[in-house]
């Protein structure tokens, strides 16, 4: 290997300016046999997790620039096994900013006519430029502009300060309020007058520019609850107006940050009233001819006016009239006081009685007889103006609970009169306040009774052939009047009367006393029974069949006067619980029969006061059952062509009958039967025992089930490819009458957490398929308690993958001209489909492919693995970068004169594929504080420039990981004063 001395390198920037918070890289720049590439910032190796070198250190990037950490100087060193050489210094000048646009603190708030600066100020490099809005139109573009303040000048202002190397705007914002003087409020009323209890309000009407409004009731703020304000307190409101506490005077004020100013004060007269009218007083009752004033009074404000009505009717416009008193101004005399303003009216009211002589009243009676026991009215008949009434009872007025008087005392009531206490004489008397007079003496005659009607005393029981006599007497005023009836119909008209009994003469005798005076009846009852002899008793059954559990009724049946019936039961009275007898004993009843407790013998007996008889014995035959209906034992099941007998018995009197039922079907109408089974003799075999005399009927069912066969199961997939990590469902499909499902995995029973059954075994579910373990082989199995059968085996061939794509192992970065081959590996069943995307963009559909670098092989790389079985997609990335050879780097000052004790910058200026800059001065890496490198060490600034140590010379040098170059020497020329 033969090595040719290395060329000066040359730092090449990324980018043209170096901006804060930016990644910015510098590239070392050089051609010939190239070994090695070495930073040094500041004369010292790069260091920090902020400074990242390219594989190859032909690069150095530096990420997120700061203004102050990353100004350099940088310098970059290409070195082979013979040879080595440095770039040229070179120090980063990083642009920033703005950082915050601010305003310089003025007020917010101005009258008119004052002289206002608005400034703005904002940290930058290079300087920020600056522009002035004003509600969002342009007005200046400095950074200070004043302005003499009017309305126009009302509104927000916007700074915007610019800087265009990084990009960045900032605002700041600041309103103004220009304010001009306000003119004289005036109080403007919500209604025309202002009345009481009526709520009033007072608003303070003003233009301009008013912030707040106050007001003043008598000369200080307004308070209590009466009075509000509204929310911007322009408006007064007083609520329900009084006549005394809101006269005022009101004033309203109105100002803002500069100026005020208060209208004239506004007094309020309050309308009100009337208040209460009265009529002055004047008597309500007057004799004819009475000379009759009425005057009425109000308070109110205005003064009231006044109506006089007579009746409805109106009479006067004046608050006082006179009238000379007749029958005729008798009655509702309604003084009407009005305000218009308020539109109040009140009334008072005044009723006036005239009264004339009263007539000689007579008394008047509610009936034309007085009957004892019953009230009696009397009214005092009058005409005239009355006002009271007044009785008298034998000369002195009535007292006592059972005297009542109407409420105007003109009707006195009796109640409840009787003979001896309310004979009297009566006297009624009217009068009014002026007159009376009184009737003439009235007395009750008393009518009363029949009191009781009482028939003689005879026994009430006889038998044919006897003499019985019948009298009635009963105490009345006048006499009472009598009838006898016999059952209801009429037998005499007389007090007494009298019979030969018979049988005809059995019955009720009714005695009536009546009195057509009082109304009244009275009335006495004898009943008379008269006995012949009794005929012989017979029993009679209520049905034809005396039946077991059934109730049974046995009732005594006879004619004649029959007063008891008695029952014997072997011999004895009835007993117990399950015998009942009728109210009248007529009918014994057998509740709930049995067949061995209630045979008998039963009797019967009737009797009379006079006689008695008893009928013959009776004997019960109790009918039962079917009690219970039993199918003699045989078994549910059968297999096909076996004989099955079925008998079926049931304990009943009478015997039962038998019925069978197939499936609902009849069958058999005998107790036994056979048959040779087939599957259409499967089913529900019913056994029906009935007794026509009981009505019962008992069934006994046997469910026989006939099994044919079994056909050999399959087994049927949920899908048709199991795919690793899904669930998997495996169903034994089969005919035929099954009992159970069992499956076998590898011969044994399915167990573990990830193997699910059905709940009727059937379907056989493997959750999150494994391409090893769940391979099989699977079995299924039916059953039947007859036969059983087994499917072939089942073995499952998993689909997995693609795993993980991974593109094999090479560089990352190439020269051009590179044969460069990218291979792409992924596991999979069955094996993946691959595609290349080259920056999104598809390249190949192969795993591998092979390219000759060059520029537009640069980017991302993505190996894509596609499985369609699995629905699964992977994916491989990696991004190749590929470097042409750089350009040589040139020197560009900040400035057209390096003047001594100020700052000069030397920025690398390059095009390229740029890693990393480097700088050298007098072939050395540069070192000292006065020496800065920009962040991406592009740039290389000098401090306060001296004449003797800044000359040079400066060389910047740019790389890559397989390029570098190096600019001419650059050598300063410092201008002193």
């Amino acid at each position: 290997m033969i090595y040719a001395p290395v060329s000066k390198p040359t730092i090449v920037t990324s980018n043209i300016t170096a901006v804060e918070t930016k990644d910015f890289s510098l590239t070392c720049q050089a051609t010939g046999q190239i070994h090695a590439y070495q930073w040094f910032i500041n004369g010292v190796a790069p260091a920090g997790s902020r400074i990242q070198l390219s594989p190859d250190k032909r690069t150095l990037t530096l990420s997120r620039l700061t203004r102050r950490d990353n100004k350099g100087p940088y310098e970059c060193e290409i070195r082979n096994p013979f040879s080595s050489n440095r770039s040229d210094p070179f120090t980063l000048d990083v642009a920033y900013g703005p950082d915050i646009a601010t305003i310089d603190h003025i007020r917010d708030q101005f009258a008119m006519g004052i002289n206002v600066t608005l400034s703005c100020v904002a940290d930058s490099n290079p300087p920020a430029q600056f522009t002035w809005l004003q509600n969002g139109q342009s007005v200046s573009n400095s950074a200070s502009f004043s302005i003499i303040t009017s309305l126009n000048h009302i509104g927000n202002y916007t700074c915007i300060a610019t800087n265009s190397f990084t990009g960045l705007t900032r605002t700041a914002n600041k309103t103004l309020m220009i304010y001009a003087p306000l003119s004289k409020p005036t109080i403007l009323t919500s209604n025309n007058t202002e009345v009481e209890t009526k709520d009033f309000s007072l608003t303070c009407y003003a233009t301009g520019q008013i912030h707040a409004y106050k007001w003043f009731i008598n000369g200080v703020a307004p308070a209590g609850r009466r009075i509000q304000l509204s929310l911007d307190r322009r408006t007064l409101t007083l609520r329900s107006l009084t006549r005394s506490f809101n006269k005022g005077p009101y004033v309203c004020e109105i100002e803002n940050p500069f100026y005020h100013n208060r209208s004239d004060p506004f007094t309020l007269d309050v309308a009100y009233g009337p208040d209460i009218a009265t009529i002055v007083h004047s008597a309500d009752e007057y004799p004819t001819a009475a000379n009759i004033t009425l005057s009425c009074v109000a308070d109110s404000n205005p003064a009231a006016q006044f109506t006089w009505l007579h009746n409805g009717q109106p009479v006067s416009n004046s608050a006082t009239f006179s009238i000379i008193a007749s029958l005729s101004d008798a009655g509702t005399y309604t003084c009407t006081a009005s305000n218009s303003f308020t539109g109040l009216t009140c009334t008072a009211t005044k009723n006036i009685i005239i009264y004339g002589p009263v007539s000689k009243p007579t008394i008047v009676t509610s009936n034309i007889t007085a009957v004892e026991t019953k009230d009696f009215s009397l009214t005092c008949q009058a005409t005239g103006q009355i006002h009271a009434y007044q009785w008298f009872i034998n000369g002195v007025a009535p007292a006592g609970s059972r005297i009542q008087l109407s409420p105007d005392k003109r009707t006195l009531t009796l109640s409840r009169l009787t003979r001896r206490d309310n004979k009297g004489p009566y006297e009624c008397e009217i009068r009014n306040p002026f007159y009376s007079n009184r009737s003439d003496a009235f007395t009750l005659d008393v009518a009363y009774g029949p009191d009781i009607a009482t028939i003689d005393h005879i026994s009430d029981q006889f038998t044919t052939g006897i003499n019985v006599t019948l009298s009635c007497v009963a105490d009345s005023n006048p006499p009472a009047q009598f009838t006898w009836l016999q059952n209801g119909q009429s037998v005499s008209n007389s007090a007494s009367f009298s019979i030969i009994t018979s049988l005809n003469h059995i019955g009720n005798y009714t005695c009536i006393a009546t009195n057509s005076f009082t109304g009244l009846t009275r009335t006495a009852n004898k009943t008379l029974m008269i006995y012949a002899p009794l005929s012989k008793p017979t029993i009679l059954t209520s049905n034809n069949t005396e039946v077991e559990t059934k109730d049974f009724s046995l009732t005594c049946y006879a004619t004649g006067q029959i007063h008891a019936y008695k029952w014997f039961i072997n011999g004895v009275a009835p007993a117990g619980r399950r015998i009942q007898l009728s109210p009248d004993r007529r009918t014994l009843t057998l509740r709930s029969l049995t067949r061995s407790v209630n045979k008998g013998p039963y009797v019967c007996e009737i009797e009379n006061p006079f006689y008695r008889n008893r009928s013959d014995p009776f004997t019960l035959d109790v009918a039962y059952g079917p009690d219970i209906a039993t199918i003699v034992h045989s078994a549910d099941e059968y297999p096909t062509a076996a004989n099955i007998t079925l008998s079926c018995v049931a304990d009943s009197n009478p015997a039962a009958q038998f019925t069978w039922l197939h499936n609902g079907q009849p069958v058999s109408n005998s107790a036994t039967f056979s048959i040779i089974a087939s599957l259409s003799d499967a089913g529900t075999y019913t056994c029906t025992a009935s007794n026509s005399f009981t009505g019962l009927t008992c069934t006994a069912t046997k469910n026989i089930t006939i099994y044919a066969p079994l056909s050999k199961p399959t087994i049927v997939t949920s899908n048709i490819t199991a795919v690793e990590t899904k669930d998997f469902s495996l169903t034994c499909q089969a005919t035929g009458q099954i009992h159970a499902y069992q499956w076998f995995i590898n011969r044994v029973a399915p167990a573990g957490s990830r193997i699910q059954l059905s709940p009727d075994k059937r379907t056989l579910t493997l959750s999150r398929l494994t391409r090893r373990d769940n391979k099989g082989p699977y079995e299924c199995e039916i059953r039947n308690p007859i036969y059983n059968n087994r499917s072939d085996p089942f073995t499952l061939d998993v689909a997995y993958g693609p795993d993980i794509a991974t593109i094999d192992h090479i560089s990352d970065q190439f020269a051009t001209g590179i044969n460069v081959t990218l291979s792409c590996v992924a596991d999979s069943n069955p094996p993946a489909q691959f595609t290349w995307l080259q920056n999104g963009q598809s390249v190949s559909n192969s795993a591998s492919f092979s390219i000759i670098t060059s520029l537009n092989h640069i980017g991302n790389y993505t190996c894509i693995a596609t499985n369609s079985f699995t629905g699964l997609t992977r994916t491989a990335n990696k991004t190749l970068m590929i470097y042409a050879p750089l350009s040589k780097p040139t020197i560009l000052t900040s400035n057209n004169t390096e003047v001594e004790t100020k700052d000069f910058s030397l920025t690398c200026n390059a095009t390229g594929q740029i890693h990393a800059y480097k700088w050298f001065i007098n072939g050395v890496a540069p070192a000292g504080r006065r020496i800065q490198l920009s962040p991406d060490r592009r740039t290389l600034t000098l401090r306060s420039l001296t004449r003797r140590d800044n000359k040079g010379p400066y060389v910047c040098e740019i790389e890559n990981p397989f390029y570098r170059n190096r600019s001419d020497p650059f050598t300063l020329d410092v201008a002193c004063e």
